[in-house]
């Protein structure tokens, strides 16, 4: 009975709306007929109505999109800011006065009045004749309203830091966030309101929901310490005569990417040029347990011998694995967030993958380790006392709403943390693995300010693995640095790698003690710098002007008028039907074409087709379309 109530009660309440509907456009009608208005009034009042559509605003702000949300560093410098660019649009149809059009649109785009002419002179029913436009320029045009002139506005995402943890980051397109950070917290960094329950790691303070207006998200980076460990790996690799590398540099404390940077890289103002195996490839890369090897087996055997334990004897006179079976080392490796750590063999298994190594980074190497961000995590919890912490990105969401700063939920990451050896156990293997350097395998770095607690202890391994590629055996080799600063009370952890397709020996190079030292030599000011550094503590109230001038200057080169028009050596449309985004915008960069993209997901349509003359064609179309 209960369900047949329910069902009849809408009902009920939609008979009860009808007839006060029905009521309520007798008495219209009534006073209609009573007080009848004229043909005059009622075509004025359909005017006003028509221009409200239109947009036709003395004042662009009104038809300002919401802009996507800022991305921020740790002391809240710009890493990723959107601004609005306004094209305008006339209607031949409705224009009324065309010469005042033309000369309004001329003077304000700085064209000439008949390159404007011949646009509208186009068998269409809305001529773009203007794009890229700023605010004051778009007011210029407004300030005279013109019948059939539309102004429209379009946000661009723009990236100051340009390659700088490129691929943390991540780009957007069409407006959605494509990769990176950008494609993680899409939920937020878009216009519209999200439930806080879907941030767990953020402390909303109760609120349930979250996004009125435009939300920021404000990471753990730290924007000088990247752009400087971005220098270093490049110099890293080019010593190790490699081009694929990273470096990470981790809080020990508490688990915050302070920098992240990979190589090869690329500009995410122009990810369509976005190179295969660039980005975030590198980080997913299996580090060969070799290099880790060392590590590992010291902490299980400093492990098993107890907190008053004797110390480890020299490697000279140290038995194999000091003593420890396969077994147990593995077992501690599970322990320690190292589950990929398998028995360790001096020639690694030979790989098996269709198409080569290079042609498929995703595949993991049988034998493998772990990647560069769990090796990073592991380590930190073998100095940091024991604690085994949850590496993150995300620092804080700021909302312009009420500018209130939402801050990491304590709660949240003490719940994803925990304890994998006691306090003193965990005193006993950061002395022993990073405050005494040994030999031929870990260096100490002074720091050249007198300061002896802040010194640098530096571990270095390299491994070689060989796989089965398409024309025979191929082979990999890897160089790794790892280090914590200070010593005595470690807050930072570096992690860097280089990987290359080939062997020794390596054209001009010299010891490689001094390849491993030197670069750490050079980032300990650096690292120590930023551990000083408080920056600001709260966001800005107008994003930077600098950063903003810098976009400005930046989309003048980009659409900037080539004389002789933009065809490429070929002359013809290329074919991008059927490809992503990004490969049909990487086939289309070199013609210089304005791409109109409607739609997400792969390209479907195009227009001009393929094969189509380029000559005279300043923009094309691009039609996505999503699979269902």
């Amino acid at each position: 009975m209960a369900r047949v109530v329910r069902q009849r009660k809408p009902k009920a309440r939609r008979l009860y709306g009808l007839i006060l509907l029905c009521f309520l456009l007798a008495a219209a009608g009534a006073g209609l007929y009573r007080y009848p208005p004229s043909l005059p009034d009622i075509g004025k009042t359909f005017r006003l109505a028509a221009d409200k559509i239109s947009g036709k605003s003395a004042d662009p702000a009104s038809a300002e999109p919401v802009l996507r949300g800022t991305i921020f560093d740790r002391a809240f410098r710009e890493l990723a800011v959107s601004y609005p660019l306004y094209s305008v649009y006339v209607r031949p149809g409705k224009v009324d006065n065309l010469s005042e059009v033309i000369r309004v649109v001329a003077e304000t785009t700085k064209a000439s009045q008949a390159s404007v002419e011949a646009q509208l002179k186009q068998a269409h029913q809305s001529v773009k004749v203007a794009d890229n436009l700023e605010a004051e320029q778009v007011r210029e045009i407004l300030a005279r309203p013109l019948a059939g002139v539309e102004v429209k506005p379009v946000e661009e995402r723009f990236y100051p830091a340009h390659e700088a943890a490129a691929g943390l980051i991540g780009y957007v397109g069409d407006g959605i966030g494509l990769a990176g950070v950008e494609g993680v917290y899409d939920i937020f960094l878009q216009h519209g309101e999200f439930r806080g329950e879907t941030l767990p790691e953020i402390d909303f303070r109760g609120r349930t929901v979250i996004g009125r207006s435009t939300v920021d998200a404000v990471l753990t980076l730290d924007l000088p310490l990247q752009k400087e460990m971005e220098g270093l790996l490049r110099d890293y690799l080019q010593d190790r005569q490699a081009e694929r590398g990273l470096a990470i540099c981790l809080d020990v404390k508490t688990g915050a990417v302070r920098a992240w940077a990979g190589r090869p890289s690329y500009n995410p103002n122009y990810f369509w040029q976005l190179a295969d195996g660039a980005g975030a490839a590198i980080f997913q890369e299996t580090l060969d347990p070799a290099l880790y090897r060392d590590i590992l087996v010291r902490a299980a055997a400093l492990t098993k011998s107890g907190e008053l334990g004797d110390p480890l004897p020299p490697d000279s006179v140290a038995a194999d694995n000091y003593g420890l079976s396969e077994e147990e080392v593995a077992a501690f490796a599970a322990s320690v967030g190292l589950a990929g750590a398998v028995p360790w063999r001096p020639l690694p298994d030979v790989l098996d993958i269709e198409g080569g190594y290079a042609g498929d980074q995703a595949k993991a190497m049988p034998g493998a380790g772990v990647n560069a961000l769990q090796l990073a995590r592991s380590a930190a919890s073998m100095v940091n006392g024991g604690w085994y912490l949850l590496p993150h990105v995300l620092g804080g969401v700021y909302a312009h709403q009420g500018r209130e700063l939402f801050s990491r939920s304590a709660a949240y990451d003490e719940a994803n943390r925990r304890r994998i050896v006691s306090p003193a156990m965990g005193i006993r293997l950061r002395r022993e693995l990073f405050e005494e350097p040994r030999q031929g395998v870990a260096e100490t770095v002074p720091p050249g300010n007198g300061e002896e607690q802040e010194k640098m202890i530096v571990h270095s391994a390299s491994a070689v693995r060989m796989f089965e590629a398409n024309e025979g055996n191929g082979y990999v080799l890897q160089d790794m640095l790892l280090g914590v600063i200070p010593a005595k009370a470690p807050v930072l952890l570096l992690l860097m790698f280089a990987q290359r397709d080939a062997l020794y020996p390596l054209s001009a190079t010299t010891g490689r003690a001094d390849r491993d030292v030197d670069p750490a030599g050079k980032m300990l000011p650096t690292l120590l710098a930023a551990l000083r550094e408080t920056g600001a503590t709260a966001p800005p109230e107008q994003k930077d002007p600098a950063n903003h001038s810098q976009f400005l200057i930046s989309r003048r080169m980009d659409f900037q008028e080539r004389p002789g028009g933009s065809v490429d050596l070929a002359g013809v449309m290329p074919e991008v039907t059927g490809v992503s985004l990004r490969k049909g915008l990487q086939r289309l960069n070199p013609y210089h074409l304005l791409v109109n993209i409607e739609g997400t997901g792969r390209i479907v349509r195009q227009s001009p087709p393929a094969g189509a003359p380029l000559q005279g064609v300043g923009e094309c179309t691009l039609i996505l379309e999503s699979k269902r």
